[in-house]
């Protein structure tokens, strides 16, 4: 069992805040200070300093919090393991970004389950900060993901690339012109996902590497549902950049149409991500070789 104080940092680090990790432990401010403080005895080093008025990890908090992030996965695994042996059945607890787990799997979860009978599968489907946070607190074993997230903080497993398109409806003005740019989008209304998605990021982080920004079209709608956007752009209601597998079928069927934007060609990665820990990518290998075997 992962030891209290290991508990109480990785509180603290979630929080950023020793007040409202006592609040979430049910403990005092000052047993939280304890807990620190022992910790930094035992290692020797401050874990956490304040800058600017913030709670801040220092490099020695950094590598405490990796090694305490895998103890705790780790320690939930072996917990699932035990409680599964009366019946042998397994939970398996994973998630999946928004368009990964509506449409990129949704076709071959299915197979996936059949396969894998012995567990009992748990899929979250929600936008990758809140993946991410879900990972950290090792509450899902891996996920799939197309955001952005630091490479040199997770195991990463590339599952297919996959192109970041235009769409409009099928009867846009713009559909006139062989090409276009961003600047002739700017009059445009765009329909975006919600702060925290991943393709959000993506699309944010590919208009800044071109001297835009979101500001600079006429409109913003933020939405957080694939399937709506999808809507509101068939509607009329505004353009959209979307992963071409969210709207492959929709184009093949003309209910939607995608332009080719000159000075905004991206492709991004899926990747099935999960925590640094030997232990942990073992387990999740054969789930793994699967998704890559049908996504690839």
């Amino acid at each position: 069992m992962i030891d209290r104080r290991l508990e109480t940092f990785l509180n603290v680090c979630e929080y950023k805040n020793y007040t409202k990790a006592a609040e979430k432990l049910n403990f005092t401010q000052p047993a939280v200070t304890q807990h620190i403080q022992y910790l930094e005895n035992i290692y020797g080093a401050k874990l956490f300093v304040y800058k600017n008025k913030k709670l801040l990890l220092t490099k020695a908090g950094e590598l405490l919090f990796q090694y305490a992030k895998n103890a705790y996965a780790n320690e939930k695994l072996i917990r699932g393991k035990i409680q599964a042996l009366p019946n042998k059945r397994m939970p398996l607890q994973f998630a999946a970004t928004l368009t990964i787990g509506e449409y990129t799997i949704a076709p071959v979860l299915k197979e996936f389950i059949n396969r894998f009978n012995r567990f009992d599968v748990t899929l979250y489907v929600d936008n990758t900060e809140e993946i991410l946070h879900l990972l950290e607190k090792g509450k899902i074993s891996f996920a799939l993901v197309e955001g952005l997230f630091d490479k040199d903080r997770y195991y990463a497993k590339l599952l297919k690339l996959t192109d970041f398109i235009l769409i409009v409806s099928v009867d846009h003005p713009l559909r006139k012109k062989d090409k276009v740019t961003v600047y002739d989008l700017q009059q445009e209304t765009l329909i975006i996902r919600e702060k925290g998605s991943g393709s959000r990021e993506v699309l944010e982080k590919g208009l800044y590497d071109i001297n835009y920004t979101l500001n600079g079209f006429n409109s913003i709608i933020e939405i957080g549902n694939v399937s709506l956007i999808k809507r509101l752009v068939r509607d009329g209601l505004g353009i959209s950049f979307i992963y071409k597998d969210a709207v492959k079928l929709d184009i093949e069927r003309g209910r939607l149409a995608t332009l080719t934007v000159s000075d905004f060609n991206i492709q991004r990665e899926f990747n099935l991500i999960a925590n640094q820990d030997s232990i942990v990518r073992q387990e999740i290998k054969p789930f793994e070789e699967f998704f890559l075997s049908k996504l690839s």
